[in-house]
């Protein structure tokens, strides 16, 4: 399968009276079979999902219990940002259990790279490149960096749950179609 690097413009401004920055992105599809791969995939949760357990406020958080083995023998599809050949980032989606829905499962940026746009660009590639009419997502009621994300990018509230011994609260948003509106200069 021939892997195509989509190439993506993400602004940052640094502090201070410096002009912005331009970093380069790559999205591209990861082959999540590999282990070292699956190894980086993993590294990158472990750092994102720990700082989302400290913002949702749980100890016990399922996401931290998957394994590198455990991605690289998953049906998921994944997606990898790439900044100066490090993997910063990656979104994964499987088929929902619902009839005729994408799932994200997975959208994760390393603490040192988030407020970039590399989740926004991930999500776009997303949708972009997807087929179905529907797709769905879940976090946290209480990420709020999170559900800015997908409010802005249509997503809407469809669903509330309470999971595991802590009663975490769990909202799932759905966007029912992708905006042809979505344009990488929204990235900025």
């Amino acid at each position: 399968m021939q892997e195509i690097e989509k190439t993506v413009a993400v602004e940052r401004e640094k502090k201070g009276v410096e002009p912005p920055n331009m970093e380069v992105i790559s999205i591209t599809p990861l082959n999540h079979r590999d282990l070292t791969i699956a190894r980086q995939v993993h590294a990158i949760r472990q750092f994102a999902y720990a700082q989302e357990a400290r913002l949702l406020q749980v100890r016990q958080f399922p996401p931290l219990d998957i394994t590198a083995e455990d991605i690289q023998q998953s049906r998921e599809s994944f997606l990898g940002a790439i900044s100066a050949s490090l993997l910063v980032g990656s979104v994964s989606t499987e088929p929902s259990p619902e009839l005729d829905q994408v799932l994200i499962s997975s959208l994760v940026v390393h603490p040192d790279y988030q407020r970039r746009g590399i989740a926004r660009a991930l999500m776009i590639e997303v949708l972009r490149d997807e087929a179905p009419q529907v797709f769905t997502v879940s976090t946290g009621v209480k990420n709020q960096p999170a559900l800015a994300l997908y409010r802005s990018l249509g997503f809407e509230e469809y669903r509330f749950s309470t999971v595991g011994p802590e009663k975490l609260q769990i909202v799932t948003l759905r966007l029912a179609r992708p905006h042809l509106s979505i344009e990488r200069k929204s990235l900025r």
